[in-house]
């Protein structure tokens, strides 16, 4: 593969013109925040702290290394009878990478073949859909592999043989993941605590980390900062493909990127690790001569974490225009994708027509970037002394509870006053009726007067005993009798 090839753009008058505006919006948030003026070494501190106990530990090495035999075995009973014959089994992602928390997630690729062309998408389903049956049949069982190796001349030939022994326990949360691009079975292995996702034939990405795990070699800052970045995206909810944020790749070239892009650079562009080609004993033999590349660069781990933030901040409004990062050339370049996304853009160093960031959107970009923008603010609080160490540590790498607003209280109900509208109107001379009687008049049914016959006239229902009415109402006749 041409390691090139695509690279070409990284000179035109658009990438030029957008690494004129990195630039510029850079030095401006640096002189704004003026980070030199500061003494990093609490920062130092608290970075280190927290990378010491966020690394795994010997037993978590030998969980994955454990769940690898088990699948090994379980491969040899579904794939036994396959026509591509037994696959190969080989670990990706964070755990390939050296990268990995001690709840990280196992990826894990059944490759069949020793070639570089991948299998086609519906037999990987249907391989797939096989394990995912036997791990179901598995499901709150428990298997213990008895490596009984009885070898012997049969008809000639050496014979191997394997027994499988299965008992309580062992497999839960069986879940068939098959529209995403690359399809998976997850699972989690109850004996070593370990959550499994499988997939088929992922050369790539078997490729991508093996090579980012040699270059790592280069520069231990590099390995330091993704976790440290990793960590923080966890604690912010910013690391999830399903919910349209930072997949771990993407943090990870990130970062890459950002110690190409120091001045002077910890990391080289990666096309000049790629001259002989991108396997990974070529990619090797061509790291060992840049093996401390980055010492003139002295910054410290903490200056790289805030200036990776304030450099991320200071772009936020440049990713529309078409700004990405290339780890091949090592600078950022301007590139329109087929499928625009609103969000960031990082290409894949091994296929350069892929955007390994494509997931966020513009709803995850503003998720993200509102973490940074916190971020910021946290470090340059702690840097000028109103926070501690031990609260920044909480504020960057301890998940935040979202705690929802209480809803405002209602307005206060003002009284009023109801003015009740009389049912018919009635003319009645007052003088007449005050000189005839000399006591409260009583109403009978239908509003006459009981007890004067001949001076019976209509009245109105008397008022409620209260408010204007009622007193006109008094005025005239007297008080109402209630009662």
């Amino acid at each position: 593969m041409d390691s090139r090839s695509g690279v070409a753009e990284e000179n035109t008058a658009a990438s030029k013109g957008i690494r004129k505006k990195v630039k510029n919006s850079e030095s401006v948030a640096l002189r704004r925040y003026k980070i030199d003026t500061y003494n990093l070494a609490d920062l130092d501190k608290v970075l280190n702290d927290v990378y010491c106990s966020c690394r795994p530990v010997s037993a978590d090495y030998d969980a994955r290394n454990d769940t690898l035999k088990h699948l090994d075995a379980l491969a040899l009973d579904v794939f036994y009878d396959s026509k591509g014959g037994r696959p190969v089994l080989k670990a990706y992602g964070s755990f390939a990478m050296d990268m990995f928390f001690a709840r990280s997630d196992l990826d894990v690729s059944f490759n069949f073949g020793d070639g570089a062309s991948e299998l086609p998408r519906d037999t990987k389903l249907q391989f797939l859909g096989r394990f995912a049956e036997k791990l179901r049949s598995l499901q709150g069982k428990f298997f213990f592999l008895f490596s009984i190796f009885v070898i012997g001349k049969y008809d000639g030939c050496e014979k191997l043989n394997f027994f499988l022994v299965v008992g309580e326990g062992h497999v839960r949360n069986v879940v068939s993941i098959l529209s995403a691009r690359v399809p998976i079975v997850r699972f989690f292995d109850q004996r070593t605590c370990v959550e499994c996702d499988l997939a088929v034939d992922s050369k790539e990405g078997v490729l991508n980390s093996r090579i980012i795990q040699i270059i790592s070699q280069i520069d231990d800052r590099f390995q330091k900062l993704c976790l440290l970045i990793k960590h923080w995206a966890k604690a912010h909810d910013v690391n999830s493909a399903l919910h349209k944020t930072l997949n771990s790749i993407s943090i990870t070239l990130l970062v890459a990127h950002h110690l190409q892009t120091q001045n002077p650079p910890i990391l080289p562009p990666f096309s000049l690790l790629f001259k002989d080609g991108i396997d990974p004993p070529n990619v090797e033999k061509r790291t060992q001569e840049f093996l401390n590349w980055g010492k003139r660069n002295k910054e410290s781990l903490g200056r790289l974490f805030v200036s990776f933030f304030v450099k991320l901040q200071s772009v936020e409004f440049l990713w529309r225009q078409g700004l990405c990062v290339s780890l091949l050339s090592g600078l950022w370049i301007s590139k329109r994708w087929r499928k625009a996304g609103a969000g960031i853009n990082v290409e894949d160093f091994i296929d350069v027509s892929q955007n390994v960031a494509r997931v966020v959107n513009e709803r995850g970009a503003k998720k993200i970037y509102g973490s940074i923008n916190k971020t910021v603010e946290d470090l340059f609080e702690f840097l000028n002394g109103k926070v501690d160490g031990a609260h920044l540590k909480d504020m960057l790498f301890v998940p935040q509870p979202v705690v929802e607003p209480p809803p405002p209280p209602p307005p206060p109900v003002q009284p009023v006053e109801v003015y009740h509208k009389p049912t018919h109107h009635i003319n009645y001379r007052c003088d007449e009726f005050k000189g005839r009687h000399n006591k409260r008049p009583r109403l009978g049914n239908g509003g006459h007067y009981v007890g004067d016959d001949s001076h019976a006239i209509d009245l109105p229902p008397p008022p409620p005993p209260f408010g204007r009415v009622y007193t006109i109402y008094c005025d005239k006749f007297g008080p109402q009798n209630l009662t």
